[in-house]
């Protein structure tokens, strides 16, 4: 430790000024100043006695040390003066030095301690650090020890399902590409993987080789390809089995729906509902008996009948109607023979022809019913080769009735006017000497089909479209201007408990077409008494021309009929129609069904 100058000054500077101070007041106060010099520095004497005492803090113990010390020093110098004041100056100075020499050397000690603390501490770190990079080593060199060496170079293949890792082996070892991603999700069929195409490998070449990879991974079941939402995406969806062996049922749509919404006619293979647009569209079923394609239509009738600006009628030449038959309830009317069919065709082409008057007047081009006042109409058709082989030959040679629905299915679909047709034997002849029916079809289903060659009427001769493969009741094809791809569907099974109630349901609230606006067609009859009591029996209430159109007779054949069969029939002046006398109607009704 080294005293400097700072130090001895501090040493004689704070005697010096308690002595001036004291001979000052000595020659103020006189011998008073040294009594309270005195005084003063006994309690401070006993203030630091006590304080080192009791342990007080020790600025206050040494702080008043220091004050007896400077103010015995004062009552020195004040009372004696001369030899002894300079004594005690003296003594004051040497305790000032040595209590600077002290606190030197304390501050000094406890520095050098922080210090040593210091360097011990960055050592101990150090030596930390030492031990830590030590165990890094020894653990790094255990590793390089213990991990095998690998078979050989390549990219990492793992997926994180089985399907992903399957599929990201098999494509590099065929193409020698790794996909970049590859999203493999369950499905209720099976399950879909999205890949993610490196830049040597193109869709067109995994499509075109996708037979290979099917193959590799080994899978029993279809994949079904599709392009992803990039360019560089391919979806495979794989289907396990075969999801349309189960029987679909019947679900009811919404009831009140437009004429312009799609029916709902079953599933495909991915369980997903598929819907049909028909408005503005003929539609044709086929399908070899008891493989579903009756069922199909009922499907789809009862869902248009359920619609309020829809009206149905219905075309059946088979002895008895035996498919129509049932839907009466919900049919404005059935034609059953070839004289029906005719008078149908020709009540459709004046219905044509003031519909598209209403259009023209409107400056319309499609038929709304809610703005045009008339509802849709379907015609359904059970077998349309009956129309054929009935409607042609005989009276209707010269004007046969292929011929009219052939014009009727080019006109009438803008005017809100629809056939629905349906048959077991399509051929050319069929649909109007084309080759198939896509020229007035817009719509075609096809339940399996026993006769392959059948096949090209339906669907034409793109590959493909093979109703013959189908396996079971219910499973049909579908090509539409939306579904362009052959694929199976299911149809929903309809059973006839199902039907009746349904048909029941909805022909009570069906309305009929009023007196003067419907469809008559003619009644059977060996005299014309007859049929204008069949065709009053069937229609109800009629006008005069109503009469002549169902029975084929002229005007005063009619009226001589009608009025030789008074009191049975009578004529209401307040409707100017004729009916049957409500007490005879009965009767009348028996013999008509």
């Amino acid at each position: 430790m080294k005293i400097t100058s700072a130090d001895l000054a501090a040493a004689v500077a704070l005697p010096s000024l308690v002595s001036a101070a004291a001979l000052t007041a000595d020659i103020q106060y006189a011998g008073h100043a040294a009594v309270v010099e005195f005084a003063t520095a006994v309690l401070a004497g006993k203030l630091s006695f006590v304080s080192f005492a009791r342990k007080w803090p020790q600025p206050l113990s040494w702080g008043a040390a220091a004050a007896a010390a400077a103010f015995t020093q004062a009552g020195i110098t004040g009372a004696a003066g001369g030899a002894p004041a300079v004594y005690a100056w003296l003594v004051s100075v040497l305790g000032a030095g040595a209590a600077r020499a002290v606190y030197r050397h304390s501050v000094r000690h406890d520095q050098i301690k922080v210090e040593q603390a210091a360097v011990q501490l960055q050592s101990t770190l150090i030596g930390q650090q030492t031990a830590l990079i030590r165990q890094q080593m020894a653990h790094h060199k255990l590793i390089v020890m213990t991990a095998p060496e690998p078979d050989q170079a390549g990219p990492d293949l793992t997926g994180r399902t089985v399907e992903e890792t399957k599929l990201r082996n098999v494509i590099h070892e065929l193409f020698t590409a790794e996909l970049p991603g590859c999203t493999v999700e369950r499905t209720r069929t099976g399950w879909t993987a999205v890949l993610d195409l490196p830049v040597n490998l193109d869709r067109a070449r995994l499509r075109s080789a996708w037979l290979k990879v099917a193959n590799g991974m080994g899978v029993a079941g279809e994949f079904v390809l599709e392009d992803g939402a990039l360019t560089n995406q391919l979806v495979a969806r794989f289907i396990d089995g075969d999801p349309l062996t189960a029987v679909v049922p019947y679900q009811r749509t919404a009831t009140g729906a437009r004429f312009t919404e799609p029916v709902l006619l079953g599933v495909d293979r991915f369980l997903n509902p598929v819907w049909l647009d028909l408005a503005y569209n003929h539609t044709l079923v086929a399908g070899s008996s008891k493989f579903g394609k009756s069922t199909l239509v009922r499907s789809i009738v009862v869902q248009l009948a359920d619609r309020p600006d829809v009206v149905l009628y219905g075309m059946d030449l088979k002895p008895g109607a035996p498919e129509l038959t049932p839907m009466a309830p919900i049919l404005q009317d059935v034609a059953q023979t070839p004289e029906q069919a005719h008078a149908l065709l020709d009540w459709l082409k004046e219905e044509l022809t003031e519909r598209g008057e209403i259009l023209a007047t409107a400056g319309d081009q499609e038929w709304d019913p809610e703005k045009h006042g008339r509802p849709a109409i379907w015609v359904i058709e059970d077998e349309l080769a009956e129309l054929v082989r009935q409607g042609d030959d005989g009276p209707w040679k010269k004007n046969p009735a292929s011929k009219k629905q052939e014009s009727l299915l080019a006109l009438m679909r803008f005017a809100g006017m629809h056939f629905l047709s349906a048959t077991q034997q399509p051929s050319r002849k069929v649909f109007g000497g084309t080759t198939d029916a896509r020229g007035n079809y817009a719509n075609r289903l096809s339940t399996r089909m026993n006769d392959r060659d059948h096949r090209r009427f339906i669907f034409g001769t793109t590959a493909g479209w093979e109703p013959g493969d189908l396996d079971q009741p219910g499973k049909f094809l579908l090509q539409s201007p939306v579904h362009q791809f052959p694929q199976p569907y299911k149809g929903m099974w309809l059973t006839g408990s199902e039907f009746t109630a349904e048909v029941a349901r909805i022909g009570a609230t069906t309305v009929r077409a009023p007196v003067g606006k419907r469809l008559i067609l003619p009644a059977a009859g060996a005299s014309n008494q007859d049929r204008v009591r069949n065709a009053l029996a069937k229609y109800g209430n009629c006008t005069r021309r109503e009469l002549e159109q169902a029975t084929g007779l002229g005007e005063k054949q009619v009226l001589d009929a009608a009025r030789a069969l008074r009191p049975e029939v009578e004529r209401c002046d307040d409707t100017q129609t004729w009916r049957i006398v409500p007490s005879a109607a009965w009767e009348t009704q028996a013999v008509a069904t």
